[in-house]
């Protein structure tokens, strides 16, 4: 893991990346973490042209995203390109992501093609991310060991309601992510991305009210994530069933009368079936769709 990038200075009004990584730490992996979910180990194929997506389950299932191309990390010139340099002459739809970043004037958007270093393509696209307000990427090999970084979306992405378990995840892995410098920041942040109640106490440690109970975060004197502590909702303590009464009278047939309707039973409520996913997935399949400048 590198150490935030502090080379140069950003233009006045401009963000910083660190601060752009801080807001979108947590809330990033959170969606990660649902993504792989959902598609872990499904092939994909790109086509960048149409600005699509496409992950295919090993039953055959399809989902088609929409896509952002934010740009490529390449070992053999050891560098990250900006999708907007690029040569492949794709849609300004796809490019409108990685031009928004340039656009808020950030410096490390601005120049078209950056030295490589460990974690750098996943602060860019945390920083792309914090920018558009797009919160799930997919980094794809497209050959000789050069990944595209792109942003997907579709509804299936939006997360669901979070829990206890799963915001403590999010947590305390997306701390070792990538380097978060504001942990207070990054906290604010996933909860208004949320939309989770938060209280402070004399402490200082951040209270979530999540929907099926609490997640507290302690800090340190620094300001550092020091604690997580989590409480549950108990579950609703189940009716008790009625006692048995008399068995009713069977009642006597009876004939209606001419012209009334009998009532036809109205059906109950279909539940659904539970479909436990398949133990063994096919190695993902991958294709290479571009070329890239240099």
């Amino acid at each position: 893991m590198t150490e935030p990038q502090t080379d140069g200075a950003a233009a006045p009004g401009a963000p910083t990346l660190q601060d752009l990584v801080d807001e979108a730490a947590f809330v990033s992996h959170e969606h990660q973490l649902h993504l792989a979910d959902l598609h872990g180990d499904d092939a994909w194929n790109a086509d960048l042209v149409a600005g699509t997506l496409t992950f295919t389950a090993p039953d055959g299932g399809t989902t088609t995203c929409r896509v952002q191309f934010l740009g490529t990390a390449a070992p053999g010139p050891g560098t990250w390109m900006w999708a907007w340099n690029n040569v492949n002459g794709f849609p300004d739809a796809v490019l409108d992501a990685a031009e928004r970043t340039r656009a808020t004037g950030l410096r490390e958007a601005e120049e078209p093609e950056r030295p490589l270093t460990d974690d750098l393509p996943y602060r860019y696209t945390l920083a792309a991310k914090a920018v558009t307000r797009s919160w799930t990427h997919y980094s794809a090999p497209v050959g000789g060991g050069t990944r595209a970084w792109l942003l997907v979306e579709h509804d299936d992405l939006v997360l669901p309601a979070p829990t206890v378990p799963r915001v403590v995840r999010t947590l305390s892995e997306g701390l070792l992510s990538t380097t978060v410098v504001d942990h207070r920041r990054a906290l604010a942040s996933y909860a208004s991305v949320r939309g989770l109640e938060t209280s402070q106490d004399v402490a200082g440690s951040v209270t979530l009210v999540v929907p099926d109970g609490t997640v507290t975060v302690s800090f340190d004197d620094a300001g550092r994530l020091a604690g997580i502590a989590a409480s549950s909702s108990p579950s609703p303590e189940p009716e008790a069933a009625p006692e048995p009464g008399p068995e009713p009278e069977t009642p006597r047939p009876t004939t209606p009368d001419a012209g009334s309707a009998s009532e036809e039973p109205t059906p109950g409520p279909a539940t659904d079936a539970v479909v436990d996913p398949p133990a063994d997935r096919p190695e993902p399949r991958r294709r290479s769709w571009f070329r890239r400048r240099g």
